[in-house]
């Protein structure tokens, strides 16, 4: 997760030297048309897959957590067909790809991310087989080949089209790497016997709901995004977009333990209501002191942070940095407990939480754009976020406290 983390920031430091605020604020917009285009799906599946296996093993099926895992790798190969198709459409009647486009035109940007979205097929396909140790493994190969691909592609002289190209096709060789080399150990891809379509069909409309939450909000943000590229300028939007990248990179480790063992447990516990509250209990209150003292922190060093991490071109406004960490602050907290409702089941109330904080930040963000301008968008991501905090304590209160 350490390693995963140093690989991004490393990368976002390459490019700020290389491009400045603009490339930054480019390059960010092209990961979250990536993310939403492989990274939201996928990690769908694999949660869906998580959830399942967990409520077996929970009333003693213990086959139950292999079926979900068949049904999990078949169905993440086939969204991996469905998204090269959907990616032809956006590419063919959109104009999504072209701030990313140059001579070469769009066959070789969407060639890389055909590669990067097998390798994350990769790294999923270690994880819903429990081959956990390898799936951490394939998301550090995929940052290290990220890493090594900017950097080479830099060192050459290429412009920034062809280091993004060599971020993504890296990080596909990283994890493609890691396959070859552990193929001995990893279980076939398809068992007949292990085939239940009851239960892909229950697994595929959980990960359904998940993923739609996770696209309104990647493609709101996208939009957001665009419509700041067109109205603040490349230069702003790529420091406030630097900031955001690195709350990320914090999120990391959070989001690692989040998914591969509060959502288990939670899962195994969401018919135990008592045992649910005394184990998330104590969570709740240290996570809430852990996360305030680690954002003071951050904000007594946030100028030296964004120096050190990209160049002396990123200066924050110190009025601006109260919006960006107390956003930080809800943010990574809801990083832990919005599995809290995927392991009950609690897809529709995911669903809009997520779809509708994005819409409201790119509402406010045009709103507020007239009085406060580039504030518009710390504005809005502070008041986004508490607003979800508060949705989820507000929930589950009786859990909480």
């Amino acid at each position: 997760m350490g390693f995963r983390a140093a690989s991004a920031l490393a990368v976002g430091k390459v490019i700020a030297l290389a491009f400045g605020p603009a490339g930054t604020a480019l390059f960010g917009q092209a990961m979250n048309l990536y993310t939403a285009l492989f990274n939201i799906p996928g990690d769908a599946i694999a949660r869906a897959m998580v959830r399942e296996g967990a409520a077996g093993r929970q009333s003693g099926e213990a086959e139950r957590a292999e079926t979900a895992a068949m049904s999990a790798s078949v169905m993440i190969l086939l969204m991996l067909l469905l998204q090269a198709f959907v990616s032809f459409l956006i590419a063919r009647y959109t104009g999504w790809f072209e701030p990313f486009q140059s001579a070469s035109g769009i066959t070789t940007y969407l060639l890389g991310f055909a590669l990067v979205g097998t390798g994350s097929f990769t790294a999923s396909y270690f994880l819903i087989w429990g081959k956990t140790q390898f799936q951490a493994q394939a998301a550090s190969f995929m940052s290290l080949g990220g890493l090594l691909g900017v950097l080479a592609a830099r060192a050459a002289g290429f412009d920034f089209f062809y280091c993004l190209m060599a971020f993504l096709v890296g990080q596909a060789a990283g994890s493609f790497g890691l396959l070859l080399y552990r193929s001995a150990e990893i279980p076939p891809f398809f068992r007949k016997d292990l085939w239940d379509s009851a239960m892909a069909r229950t697994m595929l409309l959980f990960a359904m709901a998940v993923a739609a939450s996770g696209l309104v909000n990647q493609i709101t943000i996208y939009s957001l995004v665009h419509w700041a590229l067109d109205n603040i300028g490349a230069e702003k939007v790529g420091l406030w977009m630097a900031m955001n990248r690195l709350a990320d990179s914090f999120n990391i480790p959070i989001l690692a333990v989040a998914n591969s063992i509060l959502l288990p447990t939670l899962a195994g516990l969401s018919a135990n209501l008592p045992g649910l509250r005394e184990f998330l209990r104590p969570i709740f209150r240290q996570s809430l002191l852990g996360l305030g003292i680690g954002m003071l922190l951050l904000w007594l060093c946030y100028p030296l942070l964004l120096r050190i991490l990209y160049s002396s071109e990123f200066q924050a406004d110190p009025a601006l940095l109260p919006w960006q960490i107390a956003g930080d602050f809800f943010r990574s907290s809801t990083c832990v407990f919005a599995v809290l409702m995927l392991a009950m089941g609690h897809t529709r109330f995911y669903f809009w939480l997520e779809s509708g904080s994005a819409l409201f930040m790119l509402a406010g963000s045009w709103l507020l754009f007239p009085r406060f301008g580039f504030a518009c968008l710390f504005i809005t991501h502070a008041l986004r976020y508490f607003l979800y905090w508060l949705a989820i304590v507000y929930q589950y209160r009786r859990i909480f406290f």
